[in-house]
């Protein structure tokens, strides 16, 4: 779980890999990422992230695991531009912290 004041607070993540796609039912393993797999009361569920959402991106720097993730949010900047891939559709917004 991800704590602190971002986006993914509350927020379960993993690493996206063919075993994970395998083991959650995903037909295709395309490209790597990270996969919110659980959410609890925070941010994260706050602002609409869902089980199965693929982090892609975090103001501008792509996710391709978790510790890019973390990475990313070392930042702390005012505002969150994120990239998120459902049901096959990207989606990008941007948050306030």
């Amino acid at each position: 779980t991800l704590i602190g004041r971002h986006p993914f607070d509350g927020a379960t993540v993993v690493n996206l890999s063919p075993a994970v796609a395998d083991e959650l039912g995903i037909d295709t393993f395309v490209r790597p990422g990270v996969m919110v797999t659980g959410l609890k009361q925070g941010f994260a569920q706050n602002v609409g992230l869902r089980r199965g959402d693929i982090i892609r991106a975090v103001n501008g720097v792509t996710i391709a695991n978790v510790r890019d993730l973390a990475a990313a949010l070392t930042a702390q900047p005012r505002a969150w531009q994120v990239t998120i891939e459902r049901n096959g559709q990207q989606v990008t917004a941007t948050f306030r912290a």
